[in-house]
């Protein structure tokens, strides 16, 4: 099937310039529709969302700066390519066009050459970002579906452990029924026919015998122990798949308003095999913290990744004796209109000369094999590009790095969901 034609907007209240760009571009195989005031060309891209637009400063309605401010500021179409075409030639309206978000600047009078160049070039350019993200976000997918491999064997080791002992108490419950059940059927049947039971003296005998043979005194101290143990292992269990099923949130493409808190318990519950031999995790979480718009899979996967990095860097720094242990401690604040999550270890810390590569795509200082580089280039790139926020490092060799992430309570205009 062949390829649909791309669509570009013409906003110009000049009708000679709107036909001379359109006959030039519709010769190039471009679908082109057409708006003579901002008002109308900012309705006509929200609802026909075209590839591209070609965009005049001085309109009737509303100036070209002012389309671009207002498209740059919707979701679905904030991503279209805005290229200016005017008649204004100072750097100071250049400055301004570039600030509120236009793709490139061509002025009056133009070459249809440069023109038709400008826009092949910039329609190239989006698809290739557009490609850009959706490879990111494949590469964020299959980056979490590792991570869940991994911690599988982990999360099925920590299911295990109380999973056992709900086993044993469960046995345990069994036979002790078994023994109640002989003396119950016993004291049922004297109940029942107290005749056929002689004296009251050899009844209380029978009544003491199955007693002592039941050992009765041992279960009504070890039955509610059992009982007590297997609903604390339970309760284990069940956090524990709670804790997966909220790590493993679906990715969709709308932010949600997050309980941030509840997103770090859970992840660090689910990735509690990874630290629990080198490390002892503390939470210092605030508990009036606002809820934050975000996409929680992503966000799951990024404290995911500063959690076992703090694990592997505490790994590095002890002994192996297994005796000395780090400490991880996640704090969560609420600092201005932002939330602000850091993560801190106490192991290598990171040189000050890498510190400034540690968020570069492929940059790793593990040994080949045991990493991708790209954790912390897709953190950050969630982070910054997914929800607007910021993350940087805070570290001392032999001391300790601390990860600062901080989150937008209020979704900023320019942030753009994530695909």
């Amino acid at each position: 099937t062949a390829m649909e034609a791309p669509t570009i907007m013409i906003a110009d209240d000049d009708y000679t310039v709107r036909q001379l760009l359109k006959t030039a571009l519709q010769k190039d195989g471009y679908e082109v529709i057409e708006a003579s005031t901002g008002p109308k060309a900012l309705g006509e891209i929200l609802a026909s969302k075209p590839d591209l637009v070609l965009l005049d400063i001085d309109m009737p309605g509303a100036n070209g700066y002012t389309v671009c401010r207002e498209l740059r500021a919707d979701r679905d179409c904030g991503d279209i390519p805005v290229i200016f075409i005017t008649s204004k030639d100072s750097p100071a309206d250049v400055q301004r066009a570039y600030s509120v978000g236009g793709s490139d600047y061509i002025m009056k009078p133009f070459h249809m050459r440069e023109v038709r160049a400008r826009v092949s070039a910039q329609l190239r350019l989006a698809v290739t970002s557009r490609e850009l993200e959706k490879s990111q976000a494949e590469l964020l997918r299959a980056q979490k579906l590792e991570a869940i491999g991994q911690l599988a064997a982990g999360v099925a080791h920590e299911i295990n452990t109380p999973a056992q002992f709900v086993g044993d108490n469960t046995r345990f419950l069994e036979e002790s029924f078994s023994d109640l059940v002989g003396l119950l059927t016993g004291l049922q049947a004297m109940v029942s026919s107290p005749d056929d039971q002689g004296d009251a003296d050899s009844l209380l005998k029978k009544i003491a015998s199955g007693l002592e043979e039941a050992d009765v005194e041992y279960l009504l101290e070890n039955i509610p122990r059992a009982l007590e143990r297997s609903i604390h292992g339970l309760d284990r269990i069940s956090k524990i798949v709670k804790a997966m099923k909220e790590f493993s949130h679906p990715g969709c493409s709308e932010k949600e308003q997050v309980n941030i808190n509840r997103a770090i318990e859970s992840t660090a519950t689910v990735a509690r095999n990874e630290w629990k031999y080198v490390a002892d995790v503390e939470f210092d979480l605030d508990p009036d913290l606002p809820a934050v718009p975000c996409l929680l899979g992503d966000f799951n996967q990024v404290v995911l990744n500063l959690i076992v990095n703090a694990a592997h860097a505490i790994a590095d720094e002890i002994s192996d004796d297994g005796e000395e242990r780090g400490k991880i401690t996640v704090t969560t604040r609420s600092v201005g209109d932002c939330v602000e999550i850091r993560i801190k270890d106490t192991g290598t810390g990171i040189p000050e000369d890498i510190q400034k590569r540690i968020f570069d795509p492929f940059f790793t200082t593990k040994e080949v094999g045991k990493g991708t580089g790209q954790g912390l280039a897709i953190a950050h790139s969630v982070i910054t590009d997914g929800h607007g926020g910021s993350i940087h490092c805070e570290s001392v060799v032999g001391e300790g790095t601390t990860f600062v992430i901080s989150l937008p309570i209020s979704e900023p205009s320019s942030a753009r969901t994530a695909a």
